[in-house]
């Protein structure tokens, strides 16, 4: 299982967050209707409503409605998408995937989407919907949870997982390491038969552990 934190300039609701620096967006839960729709609950967080809901009024990939509910200083508001928010909505590449929503929030800076997809397979194709559609997307972190759940007797001598194990004896056997590199990450990656960011994090993972139970003085704190 892989989970994933992104940066993505994702037009849903772009133009409203543009004009409400000061909001901040949190998403509750999609649900795509048997006519074909799609709605979002959202939470709506700081200072500006009053800039959030003049942006819904012309903001082209949703239908402007009133806050179901305020409770505390924040506001709830159930939006359907529009045909053109649709389009952009990778909401349904999500369930197709097995993707699960851990966390997502906006503002106007971008969409920030917390996911947990898998198979790397999944997460590259979540991944291929925003560069298809010719939006900025950044991979800030990337974990692998199936290799923090190995058992300890997976773990060699140095502390490290087999499959770091076998990321490290790969880059030594591919030319990874050597100078000039004569082989990619991308390369690389095939050779795990996965994909070149869950290579990388791999990779610095075991070069981590690897150098925290070797050559790091024994009197420091990593």
């Amino acid at each position: 299982m892989l989970l994933a934190t992104l940066l993505v300039d994702y037009p849903i609701l772009r133009d409203t967050l543009s004009q409400a620096p000061d909001i901040e967006l949190t998403w509750e839960q999609s649900d795509l209707t048997g006519d074909g729709g799609h709605q979002m609950l959202v939470w709506i967080d700081g200072e500006g409503f009053e800039a959030f809901d003049a942006g819904l009024e012309a903001d082209p990939t949703v239908t402007a409605a009133p806050p179901v509910v305020e409770f505390d200083g924040r506001r709830l508001y159930q939006l359907s998408l529009t045909s053109d928010g649709q389009r952009m909505s990778v909401y349904p590449t999500v369930i197709e995937e097995g993707g699960v929503l851990h966390e997502v929030t906006a503002t106007h800076e971008g969409w920030y989407f917390r996911v947990a997809f898998p198979s790397d397979e999944a997460l590259e194709r979540f991944h291929a919907f925003f560069v298809e559609h010719g939006l900025a997307v950044e991979i800030r972190e990337l974990y692998d949870k199936s290799e923090s759940s190995e058992p300890a007797g997976s773990r060699s001598q140095y502390g490290i997982t087999d499959r770091q194990r076998e990321a490290l004896v790969a880059a030594v056997d591919t030319g990874y390491l050597d100078i000039p590199r004569s082989c990619s990450l991308a390369e690389l990656g095939e050779r795990l038969d996965i994909s070149p960011n869950a290579t990388s994090e791999r990779f610095r993972r075991g070069v981590k552990r690897l150098v925290e139970n070797t050559v790091y003085p024994s009197d420091r704190s990593p």
